[in-house]
Parts: structure tokens; sequence; C-alpha cells
């Protein structure tokens, strides 16, 4: 796989870069840890303050947009990104339950 950056923006506010990148695949999609440690090798940063936010890809191509946040401090992930990750669990959780 791989990845080059398309756009790269500073929010010193926010203590992160927003990075908007493109990569390039032979076979299925990459899984998100595979993309998480591909672009911390990039940025020169820990797998821990990497939030990958969308993985965009074509139908049929081997390649996909990706929108991901590179956070300076692993404090400001915990705030910012852990809240949405235990929101999605619960969704999973309601939705198996409806299923029974």
């Amino acid at each position: 796989m791989n990845i080059k950056i398309l756009k790269e923006k500073e929010s010193k506010f926010l203590g992160r870069k927003e990075l908007e990148l493109e990569a390039t695949y032979d076979a299925a999609t990459p899984t998100e840890s595979d993309v998480k440690k591909k672009i911390a090798s990039l940025a020169k940063s820990d797998e821990n303050l990497i939030a990958i936010k969308k993985i965009d890809q074509s139908f049929g191509m081997k390649k996909a947009v990706i929108t991901a946040y590179v956070y300076n401090d692993l404090g400001i992930v915990q705030r910012l990104e852990k809240k949405k990750e235990k929101k999605k669990k619960e969704v999973k959780e309601e939705k198996k339950e409806e299923a029974k």
C-alpha cells in the first residue's frame, strides 16, 4: 500500500494536523489499523495519536481517499475521540438487541 499526502492543515487550537491522503493498493481495501500504521510512519508519530475519520473508496478502483487527524497529545485524543467510539459501540449493541 502506498500513501501520499494530498492536503495538510495545522489546527493549533485542537492540537492536531488534519490530513487528506490518497492510498493505492493491490489487494482488498486496507484495514483501519493498517492505514494507521502507514500514516504513523509517514507522519513520524505514534499510532495512538492518529484518528481515522473516513476511508472513501471508489467502486472498482484500487484507490481510496483517507481523512485522518494526527494529534500532538494523547490526552487530547482521549477527550475528543473516545466519546465517538463509545457511541458507536452503543449503537452496535442496540442493533444486536433489536435483531433478537
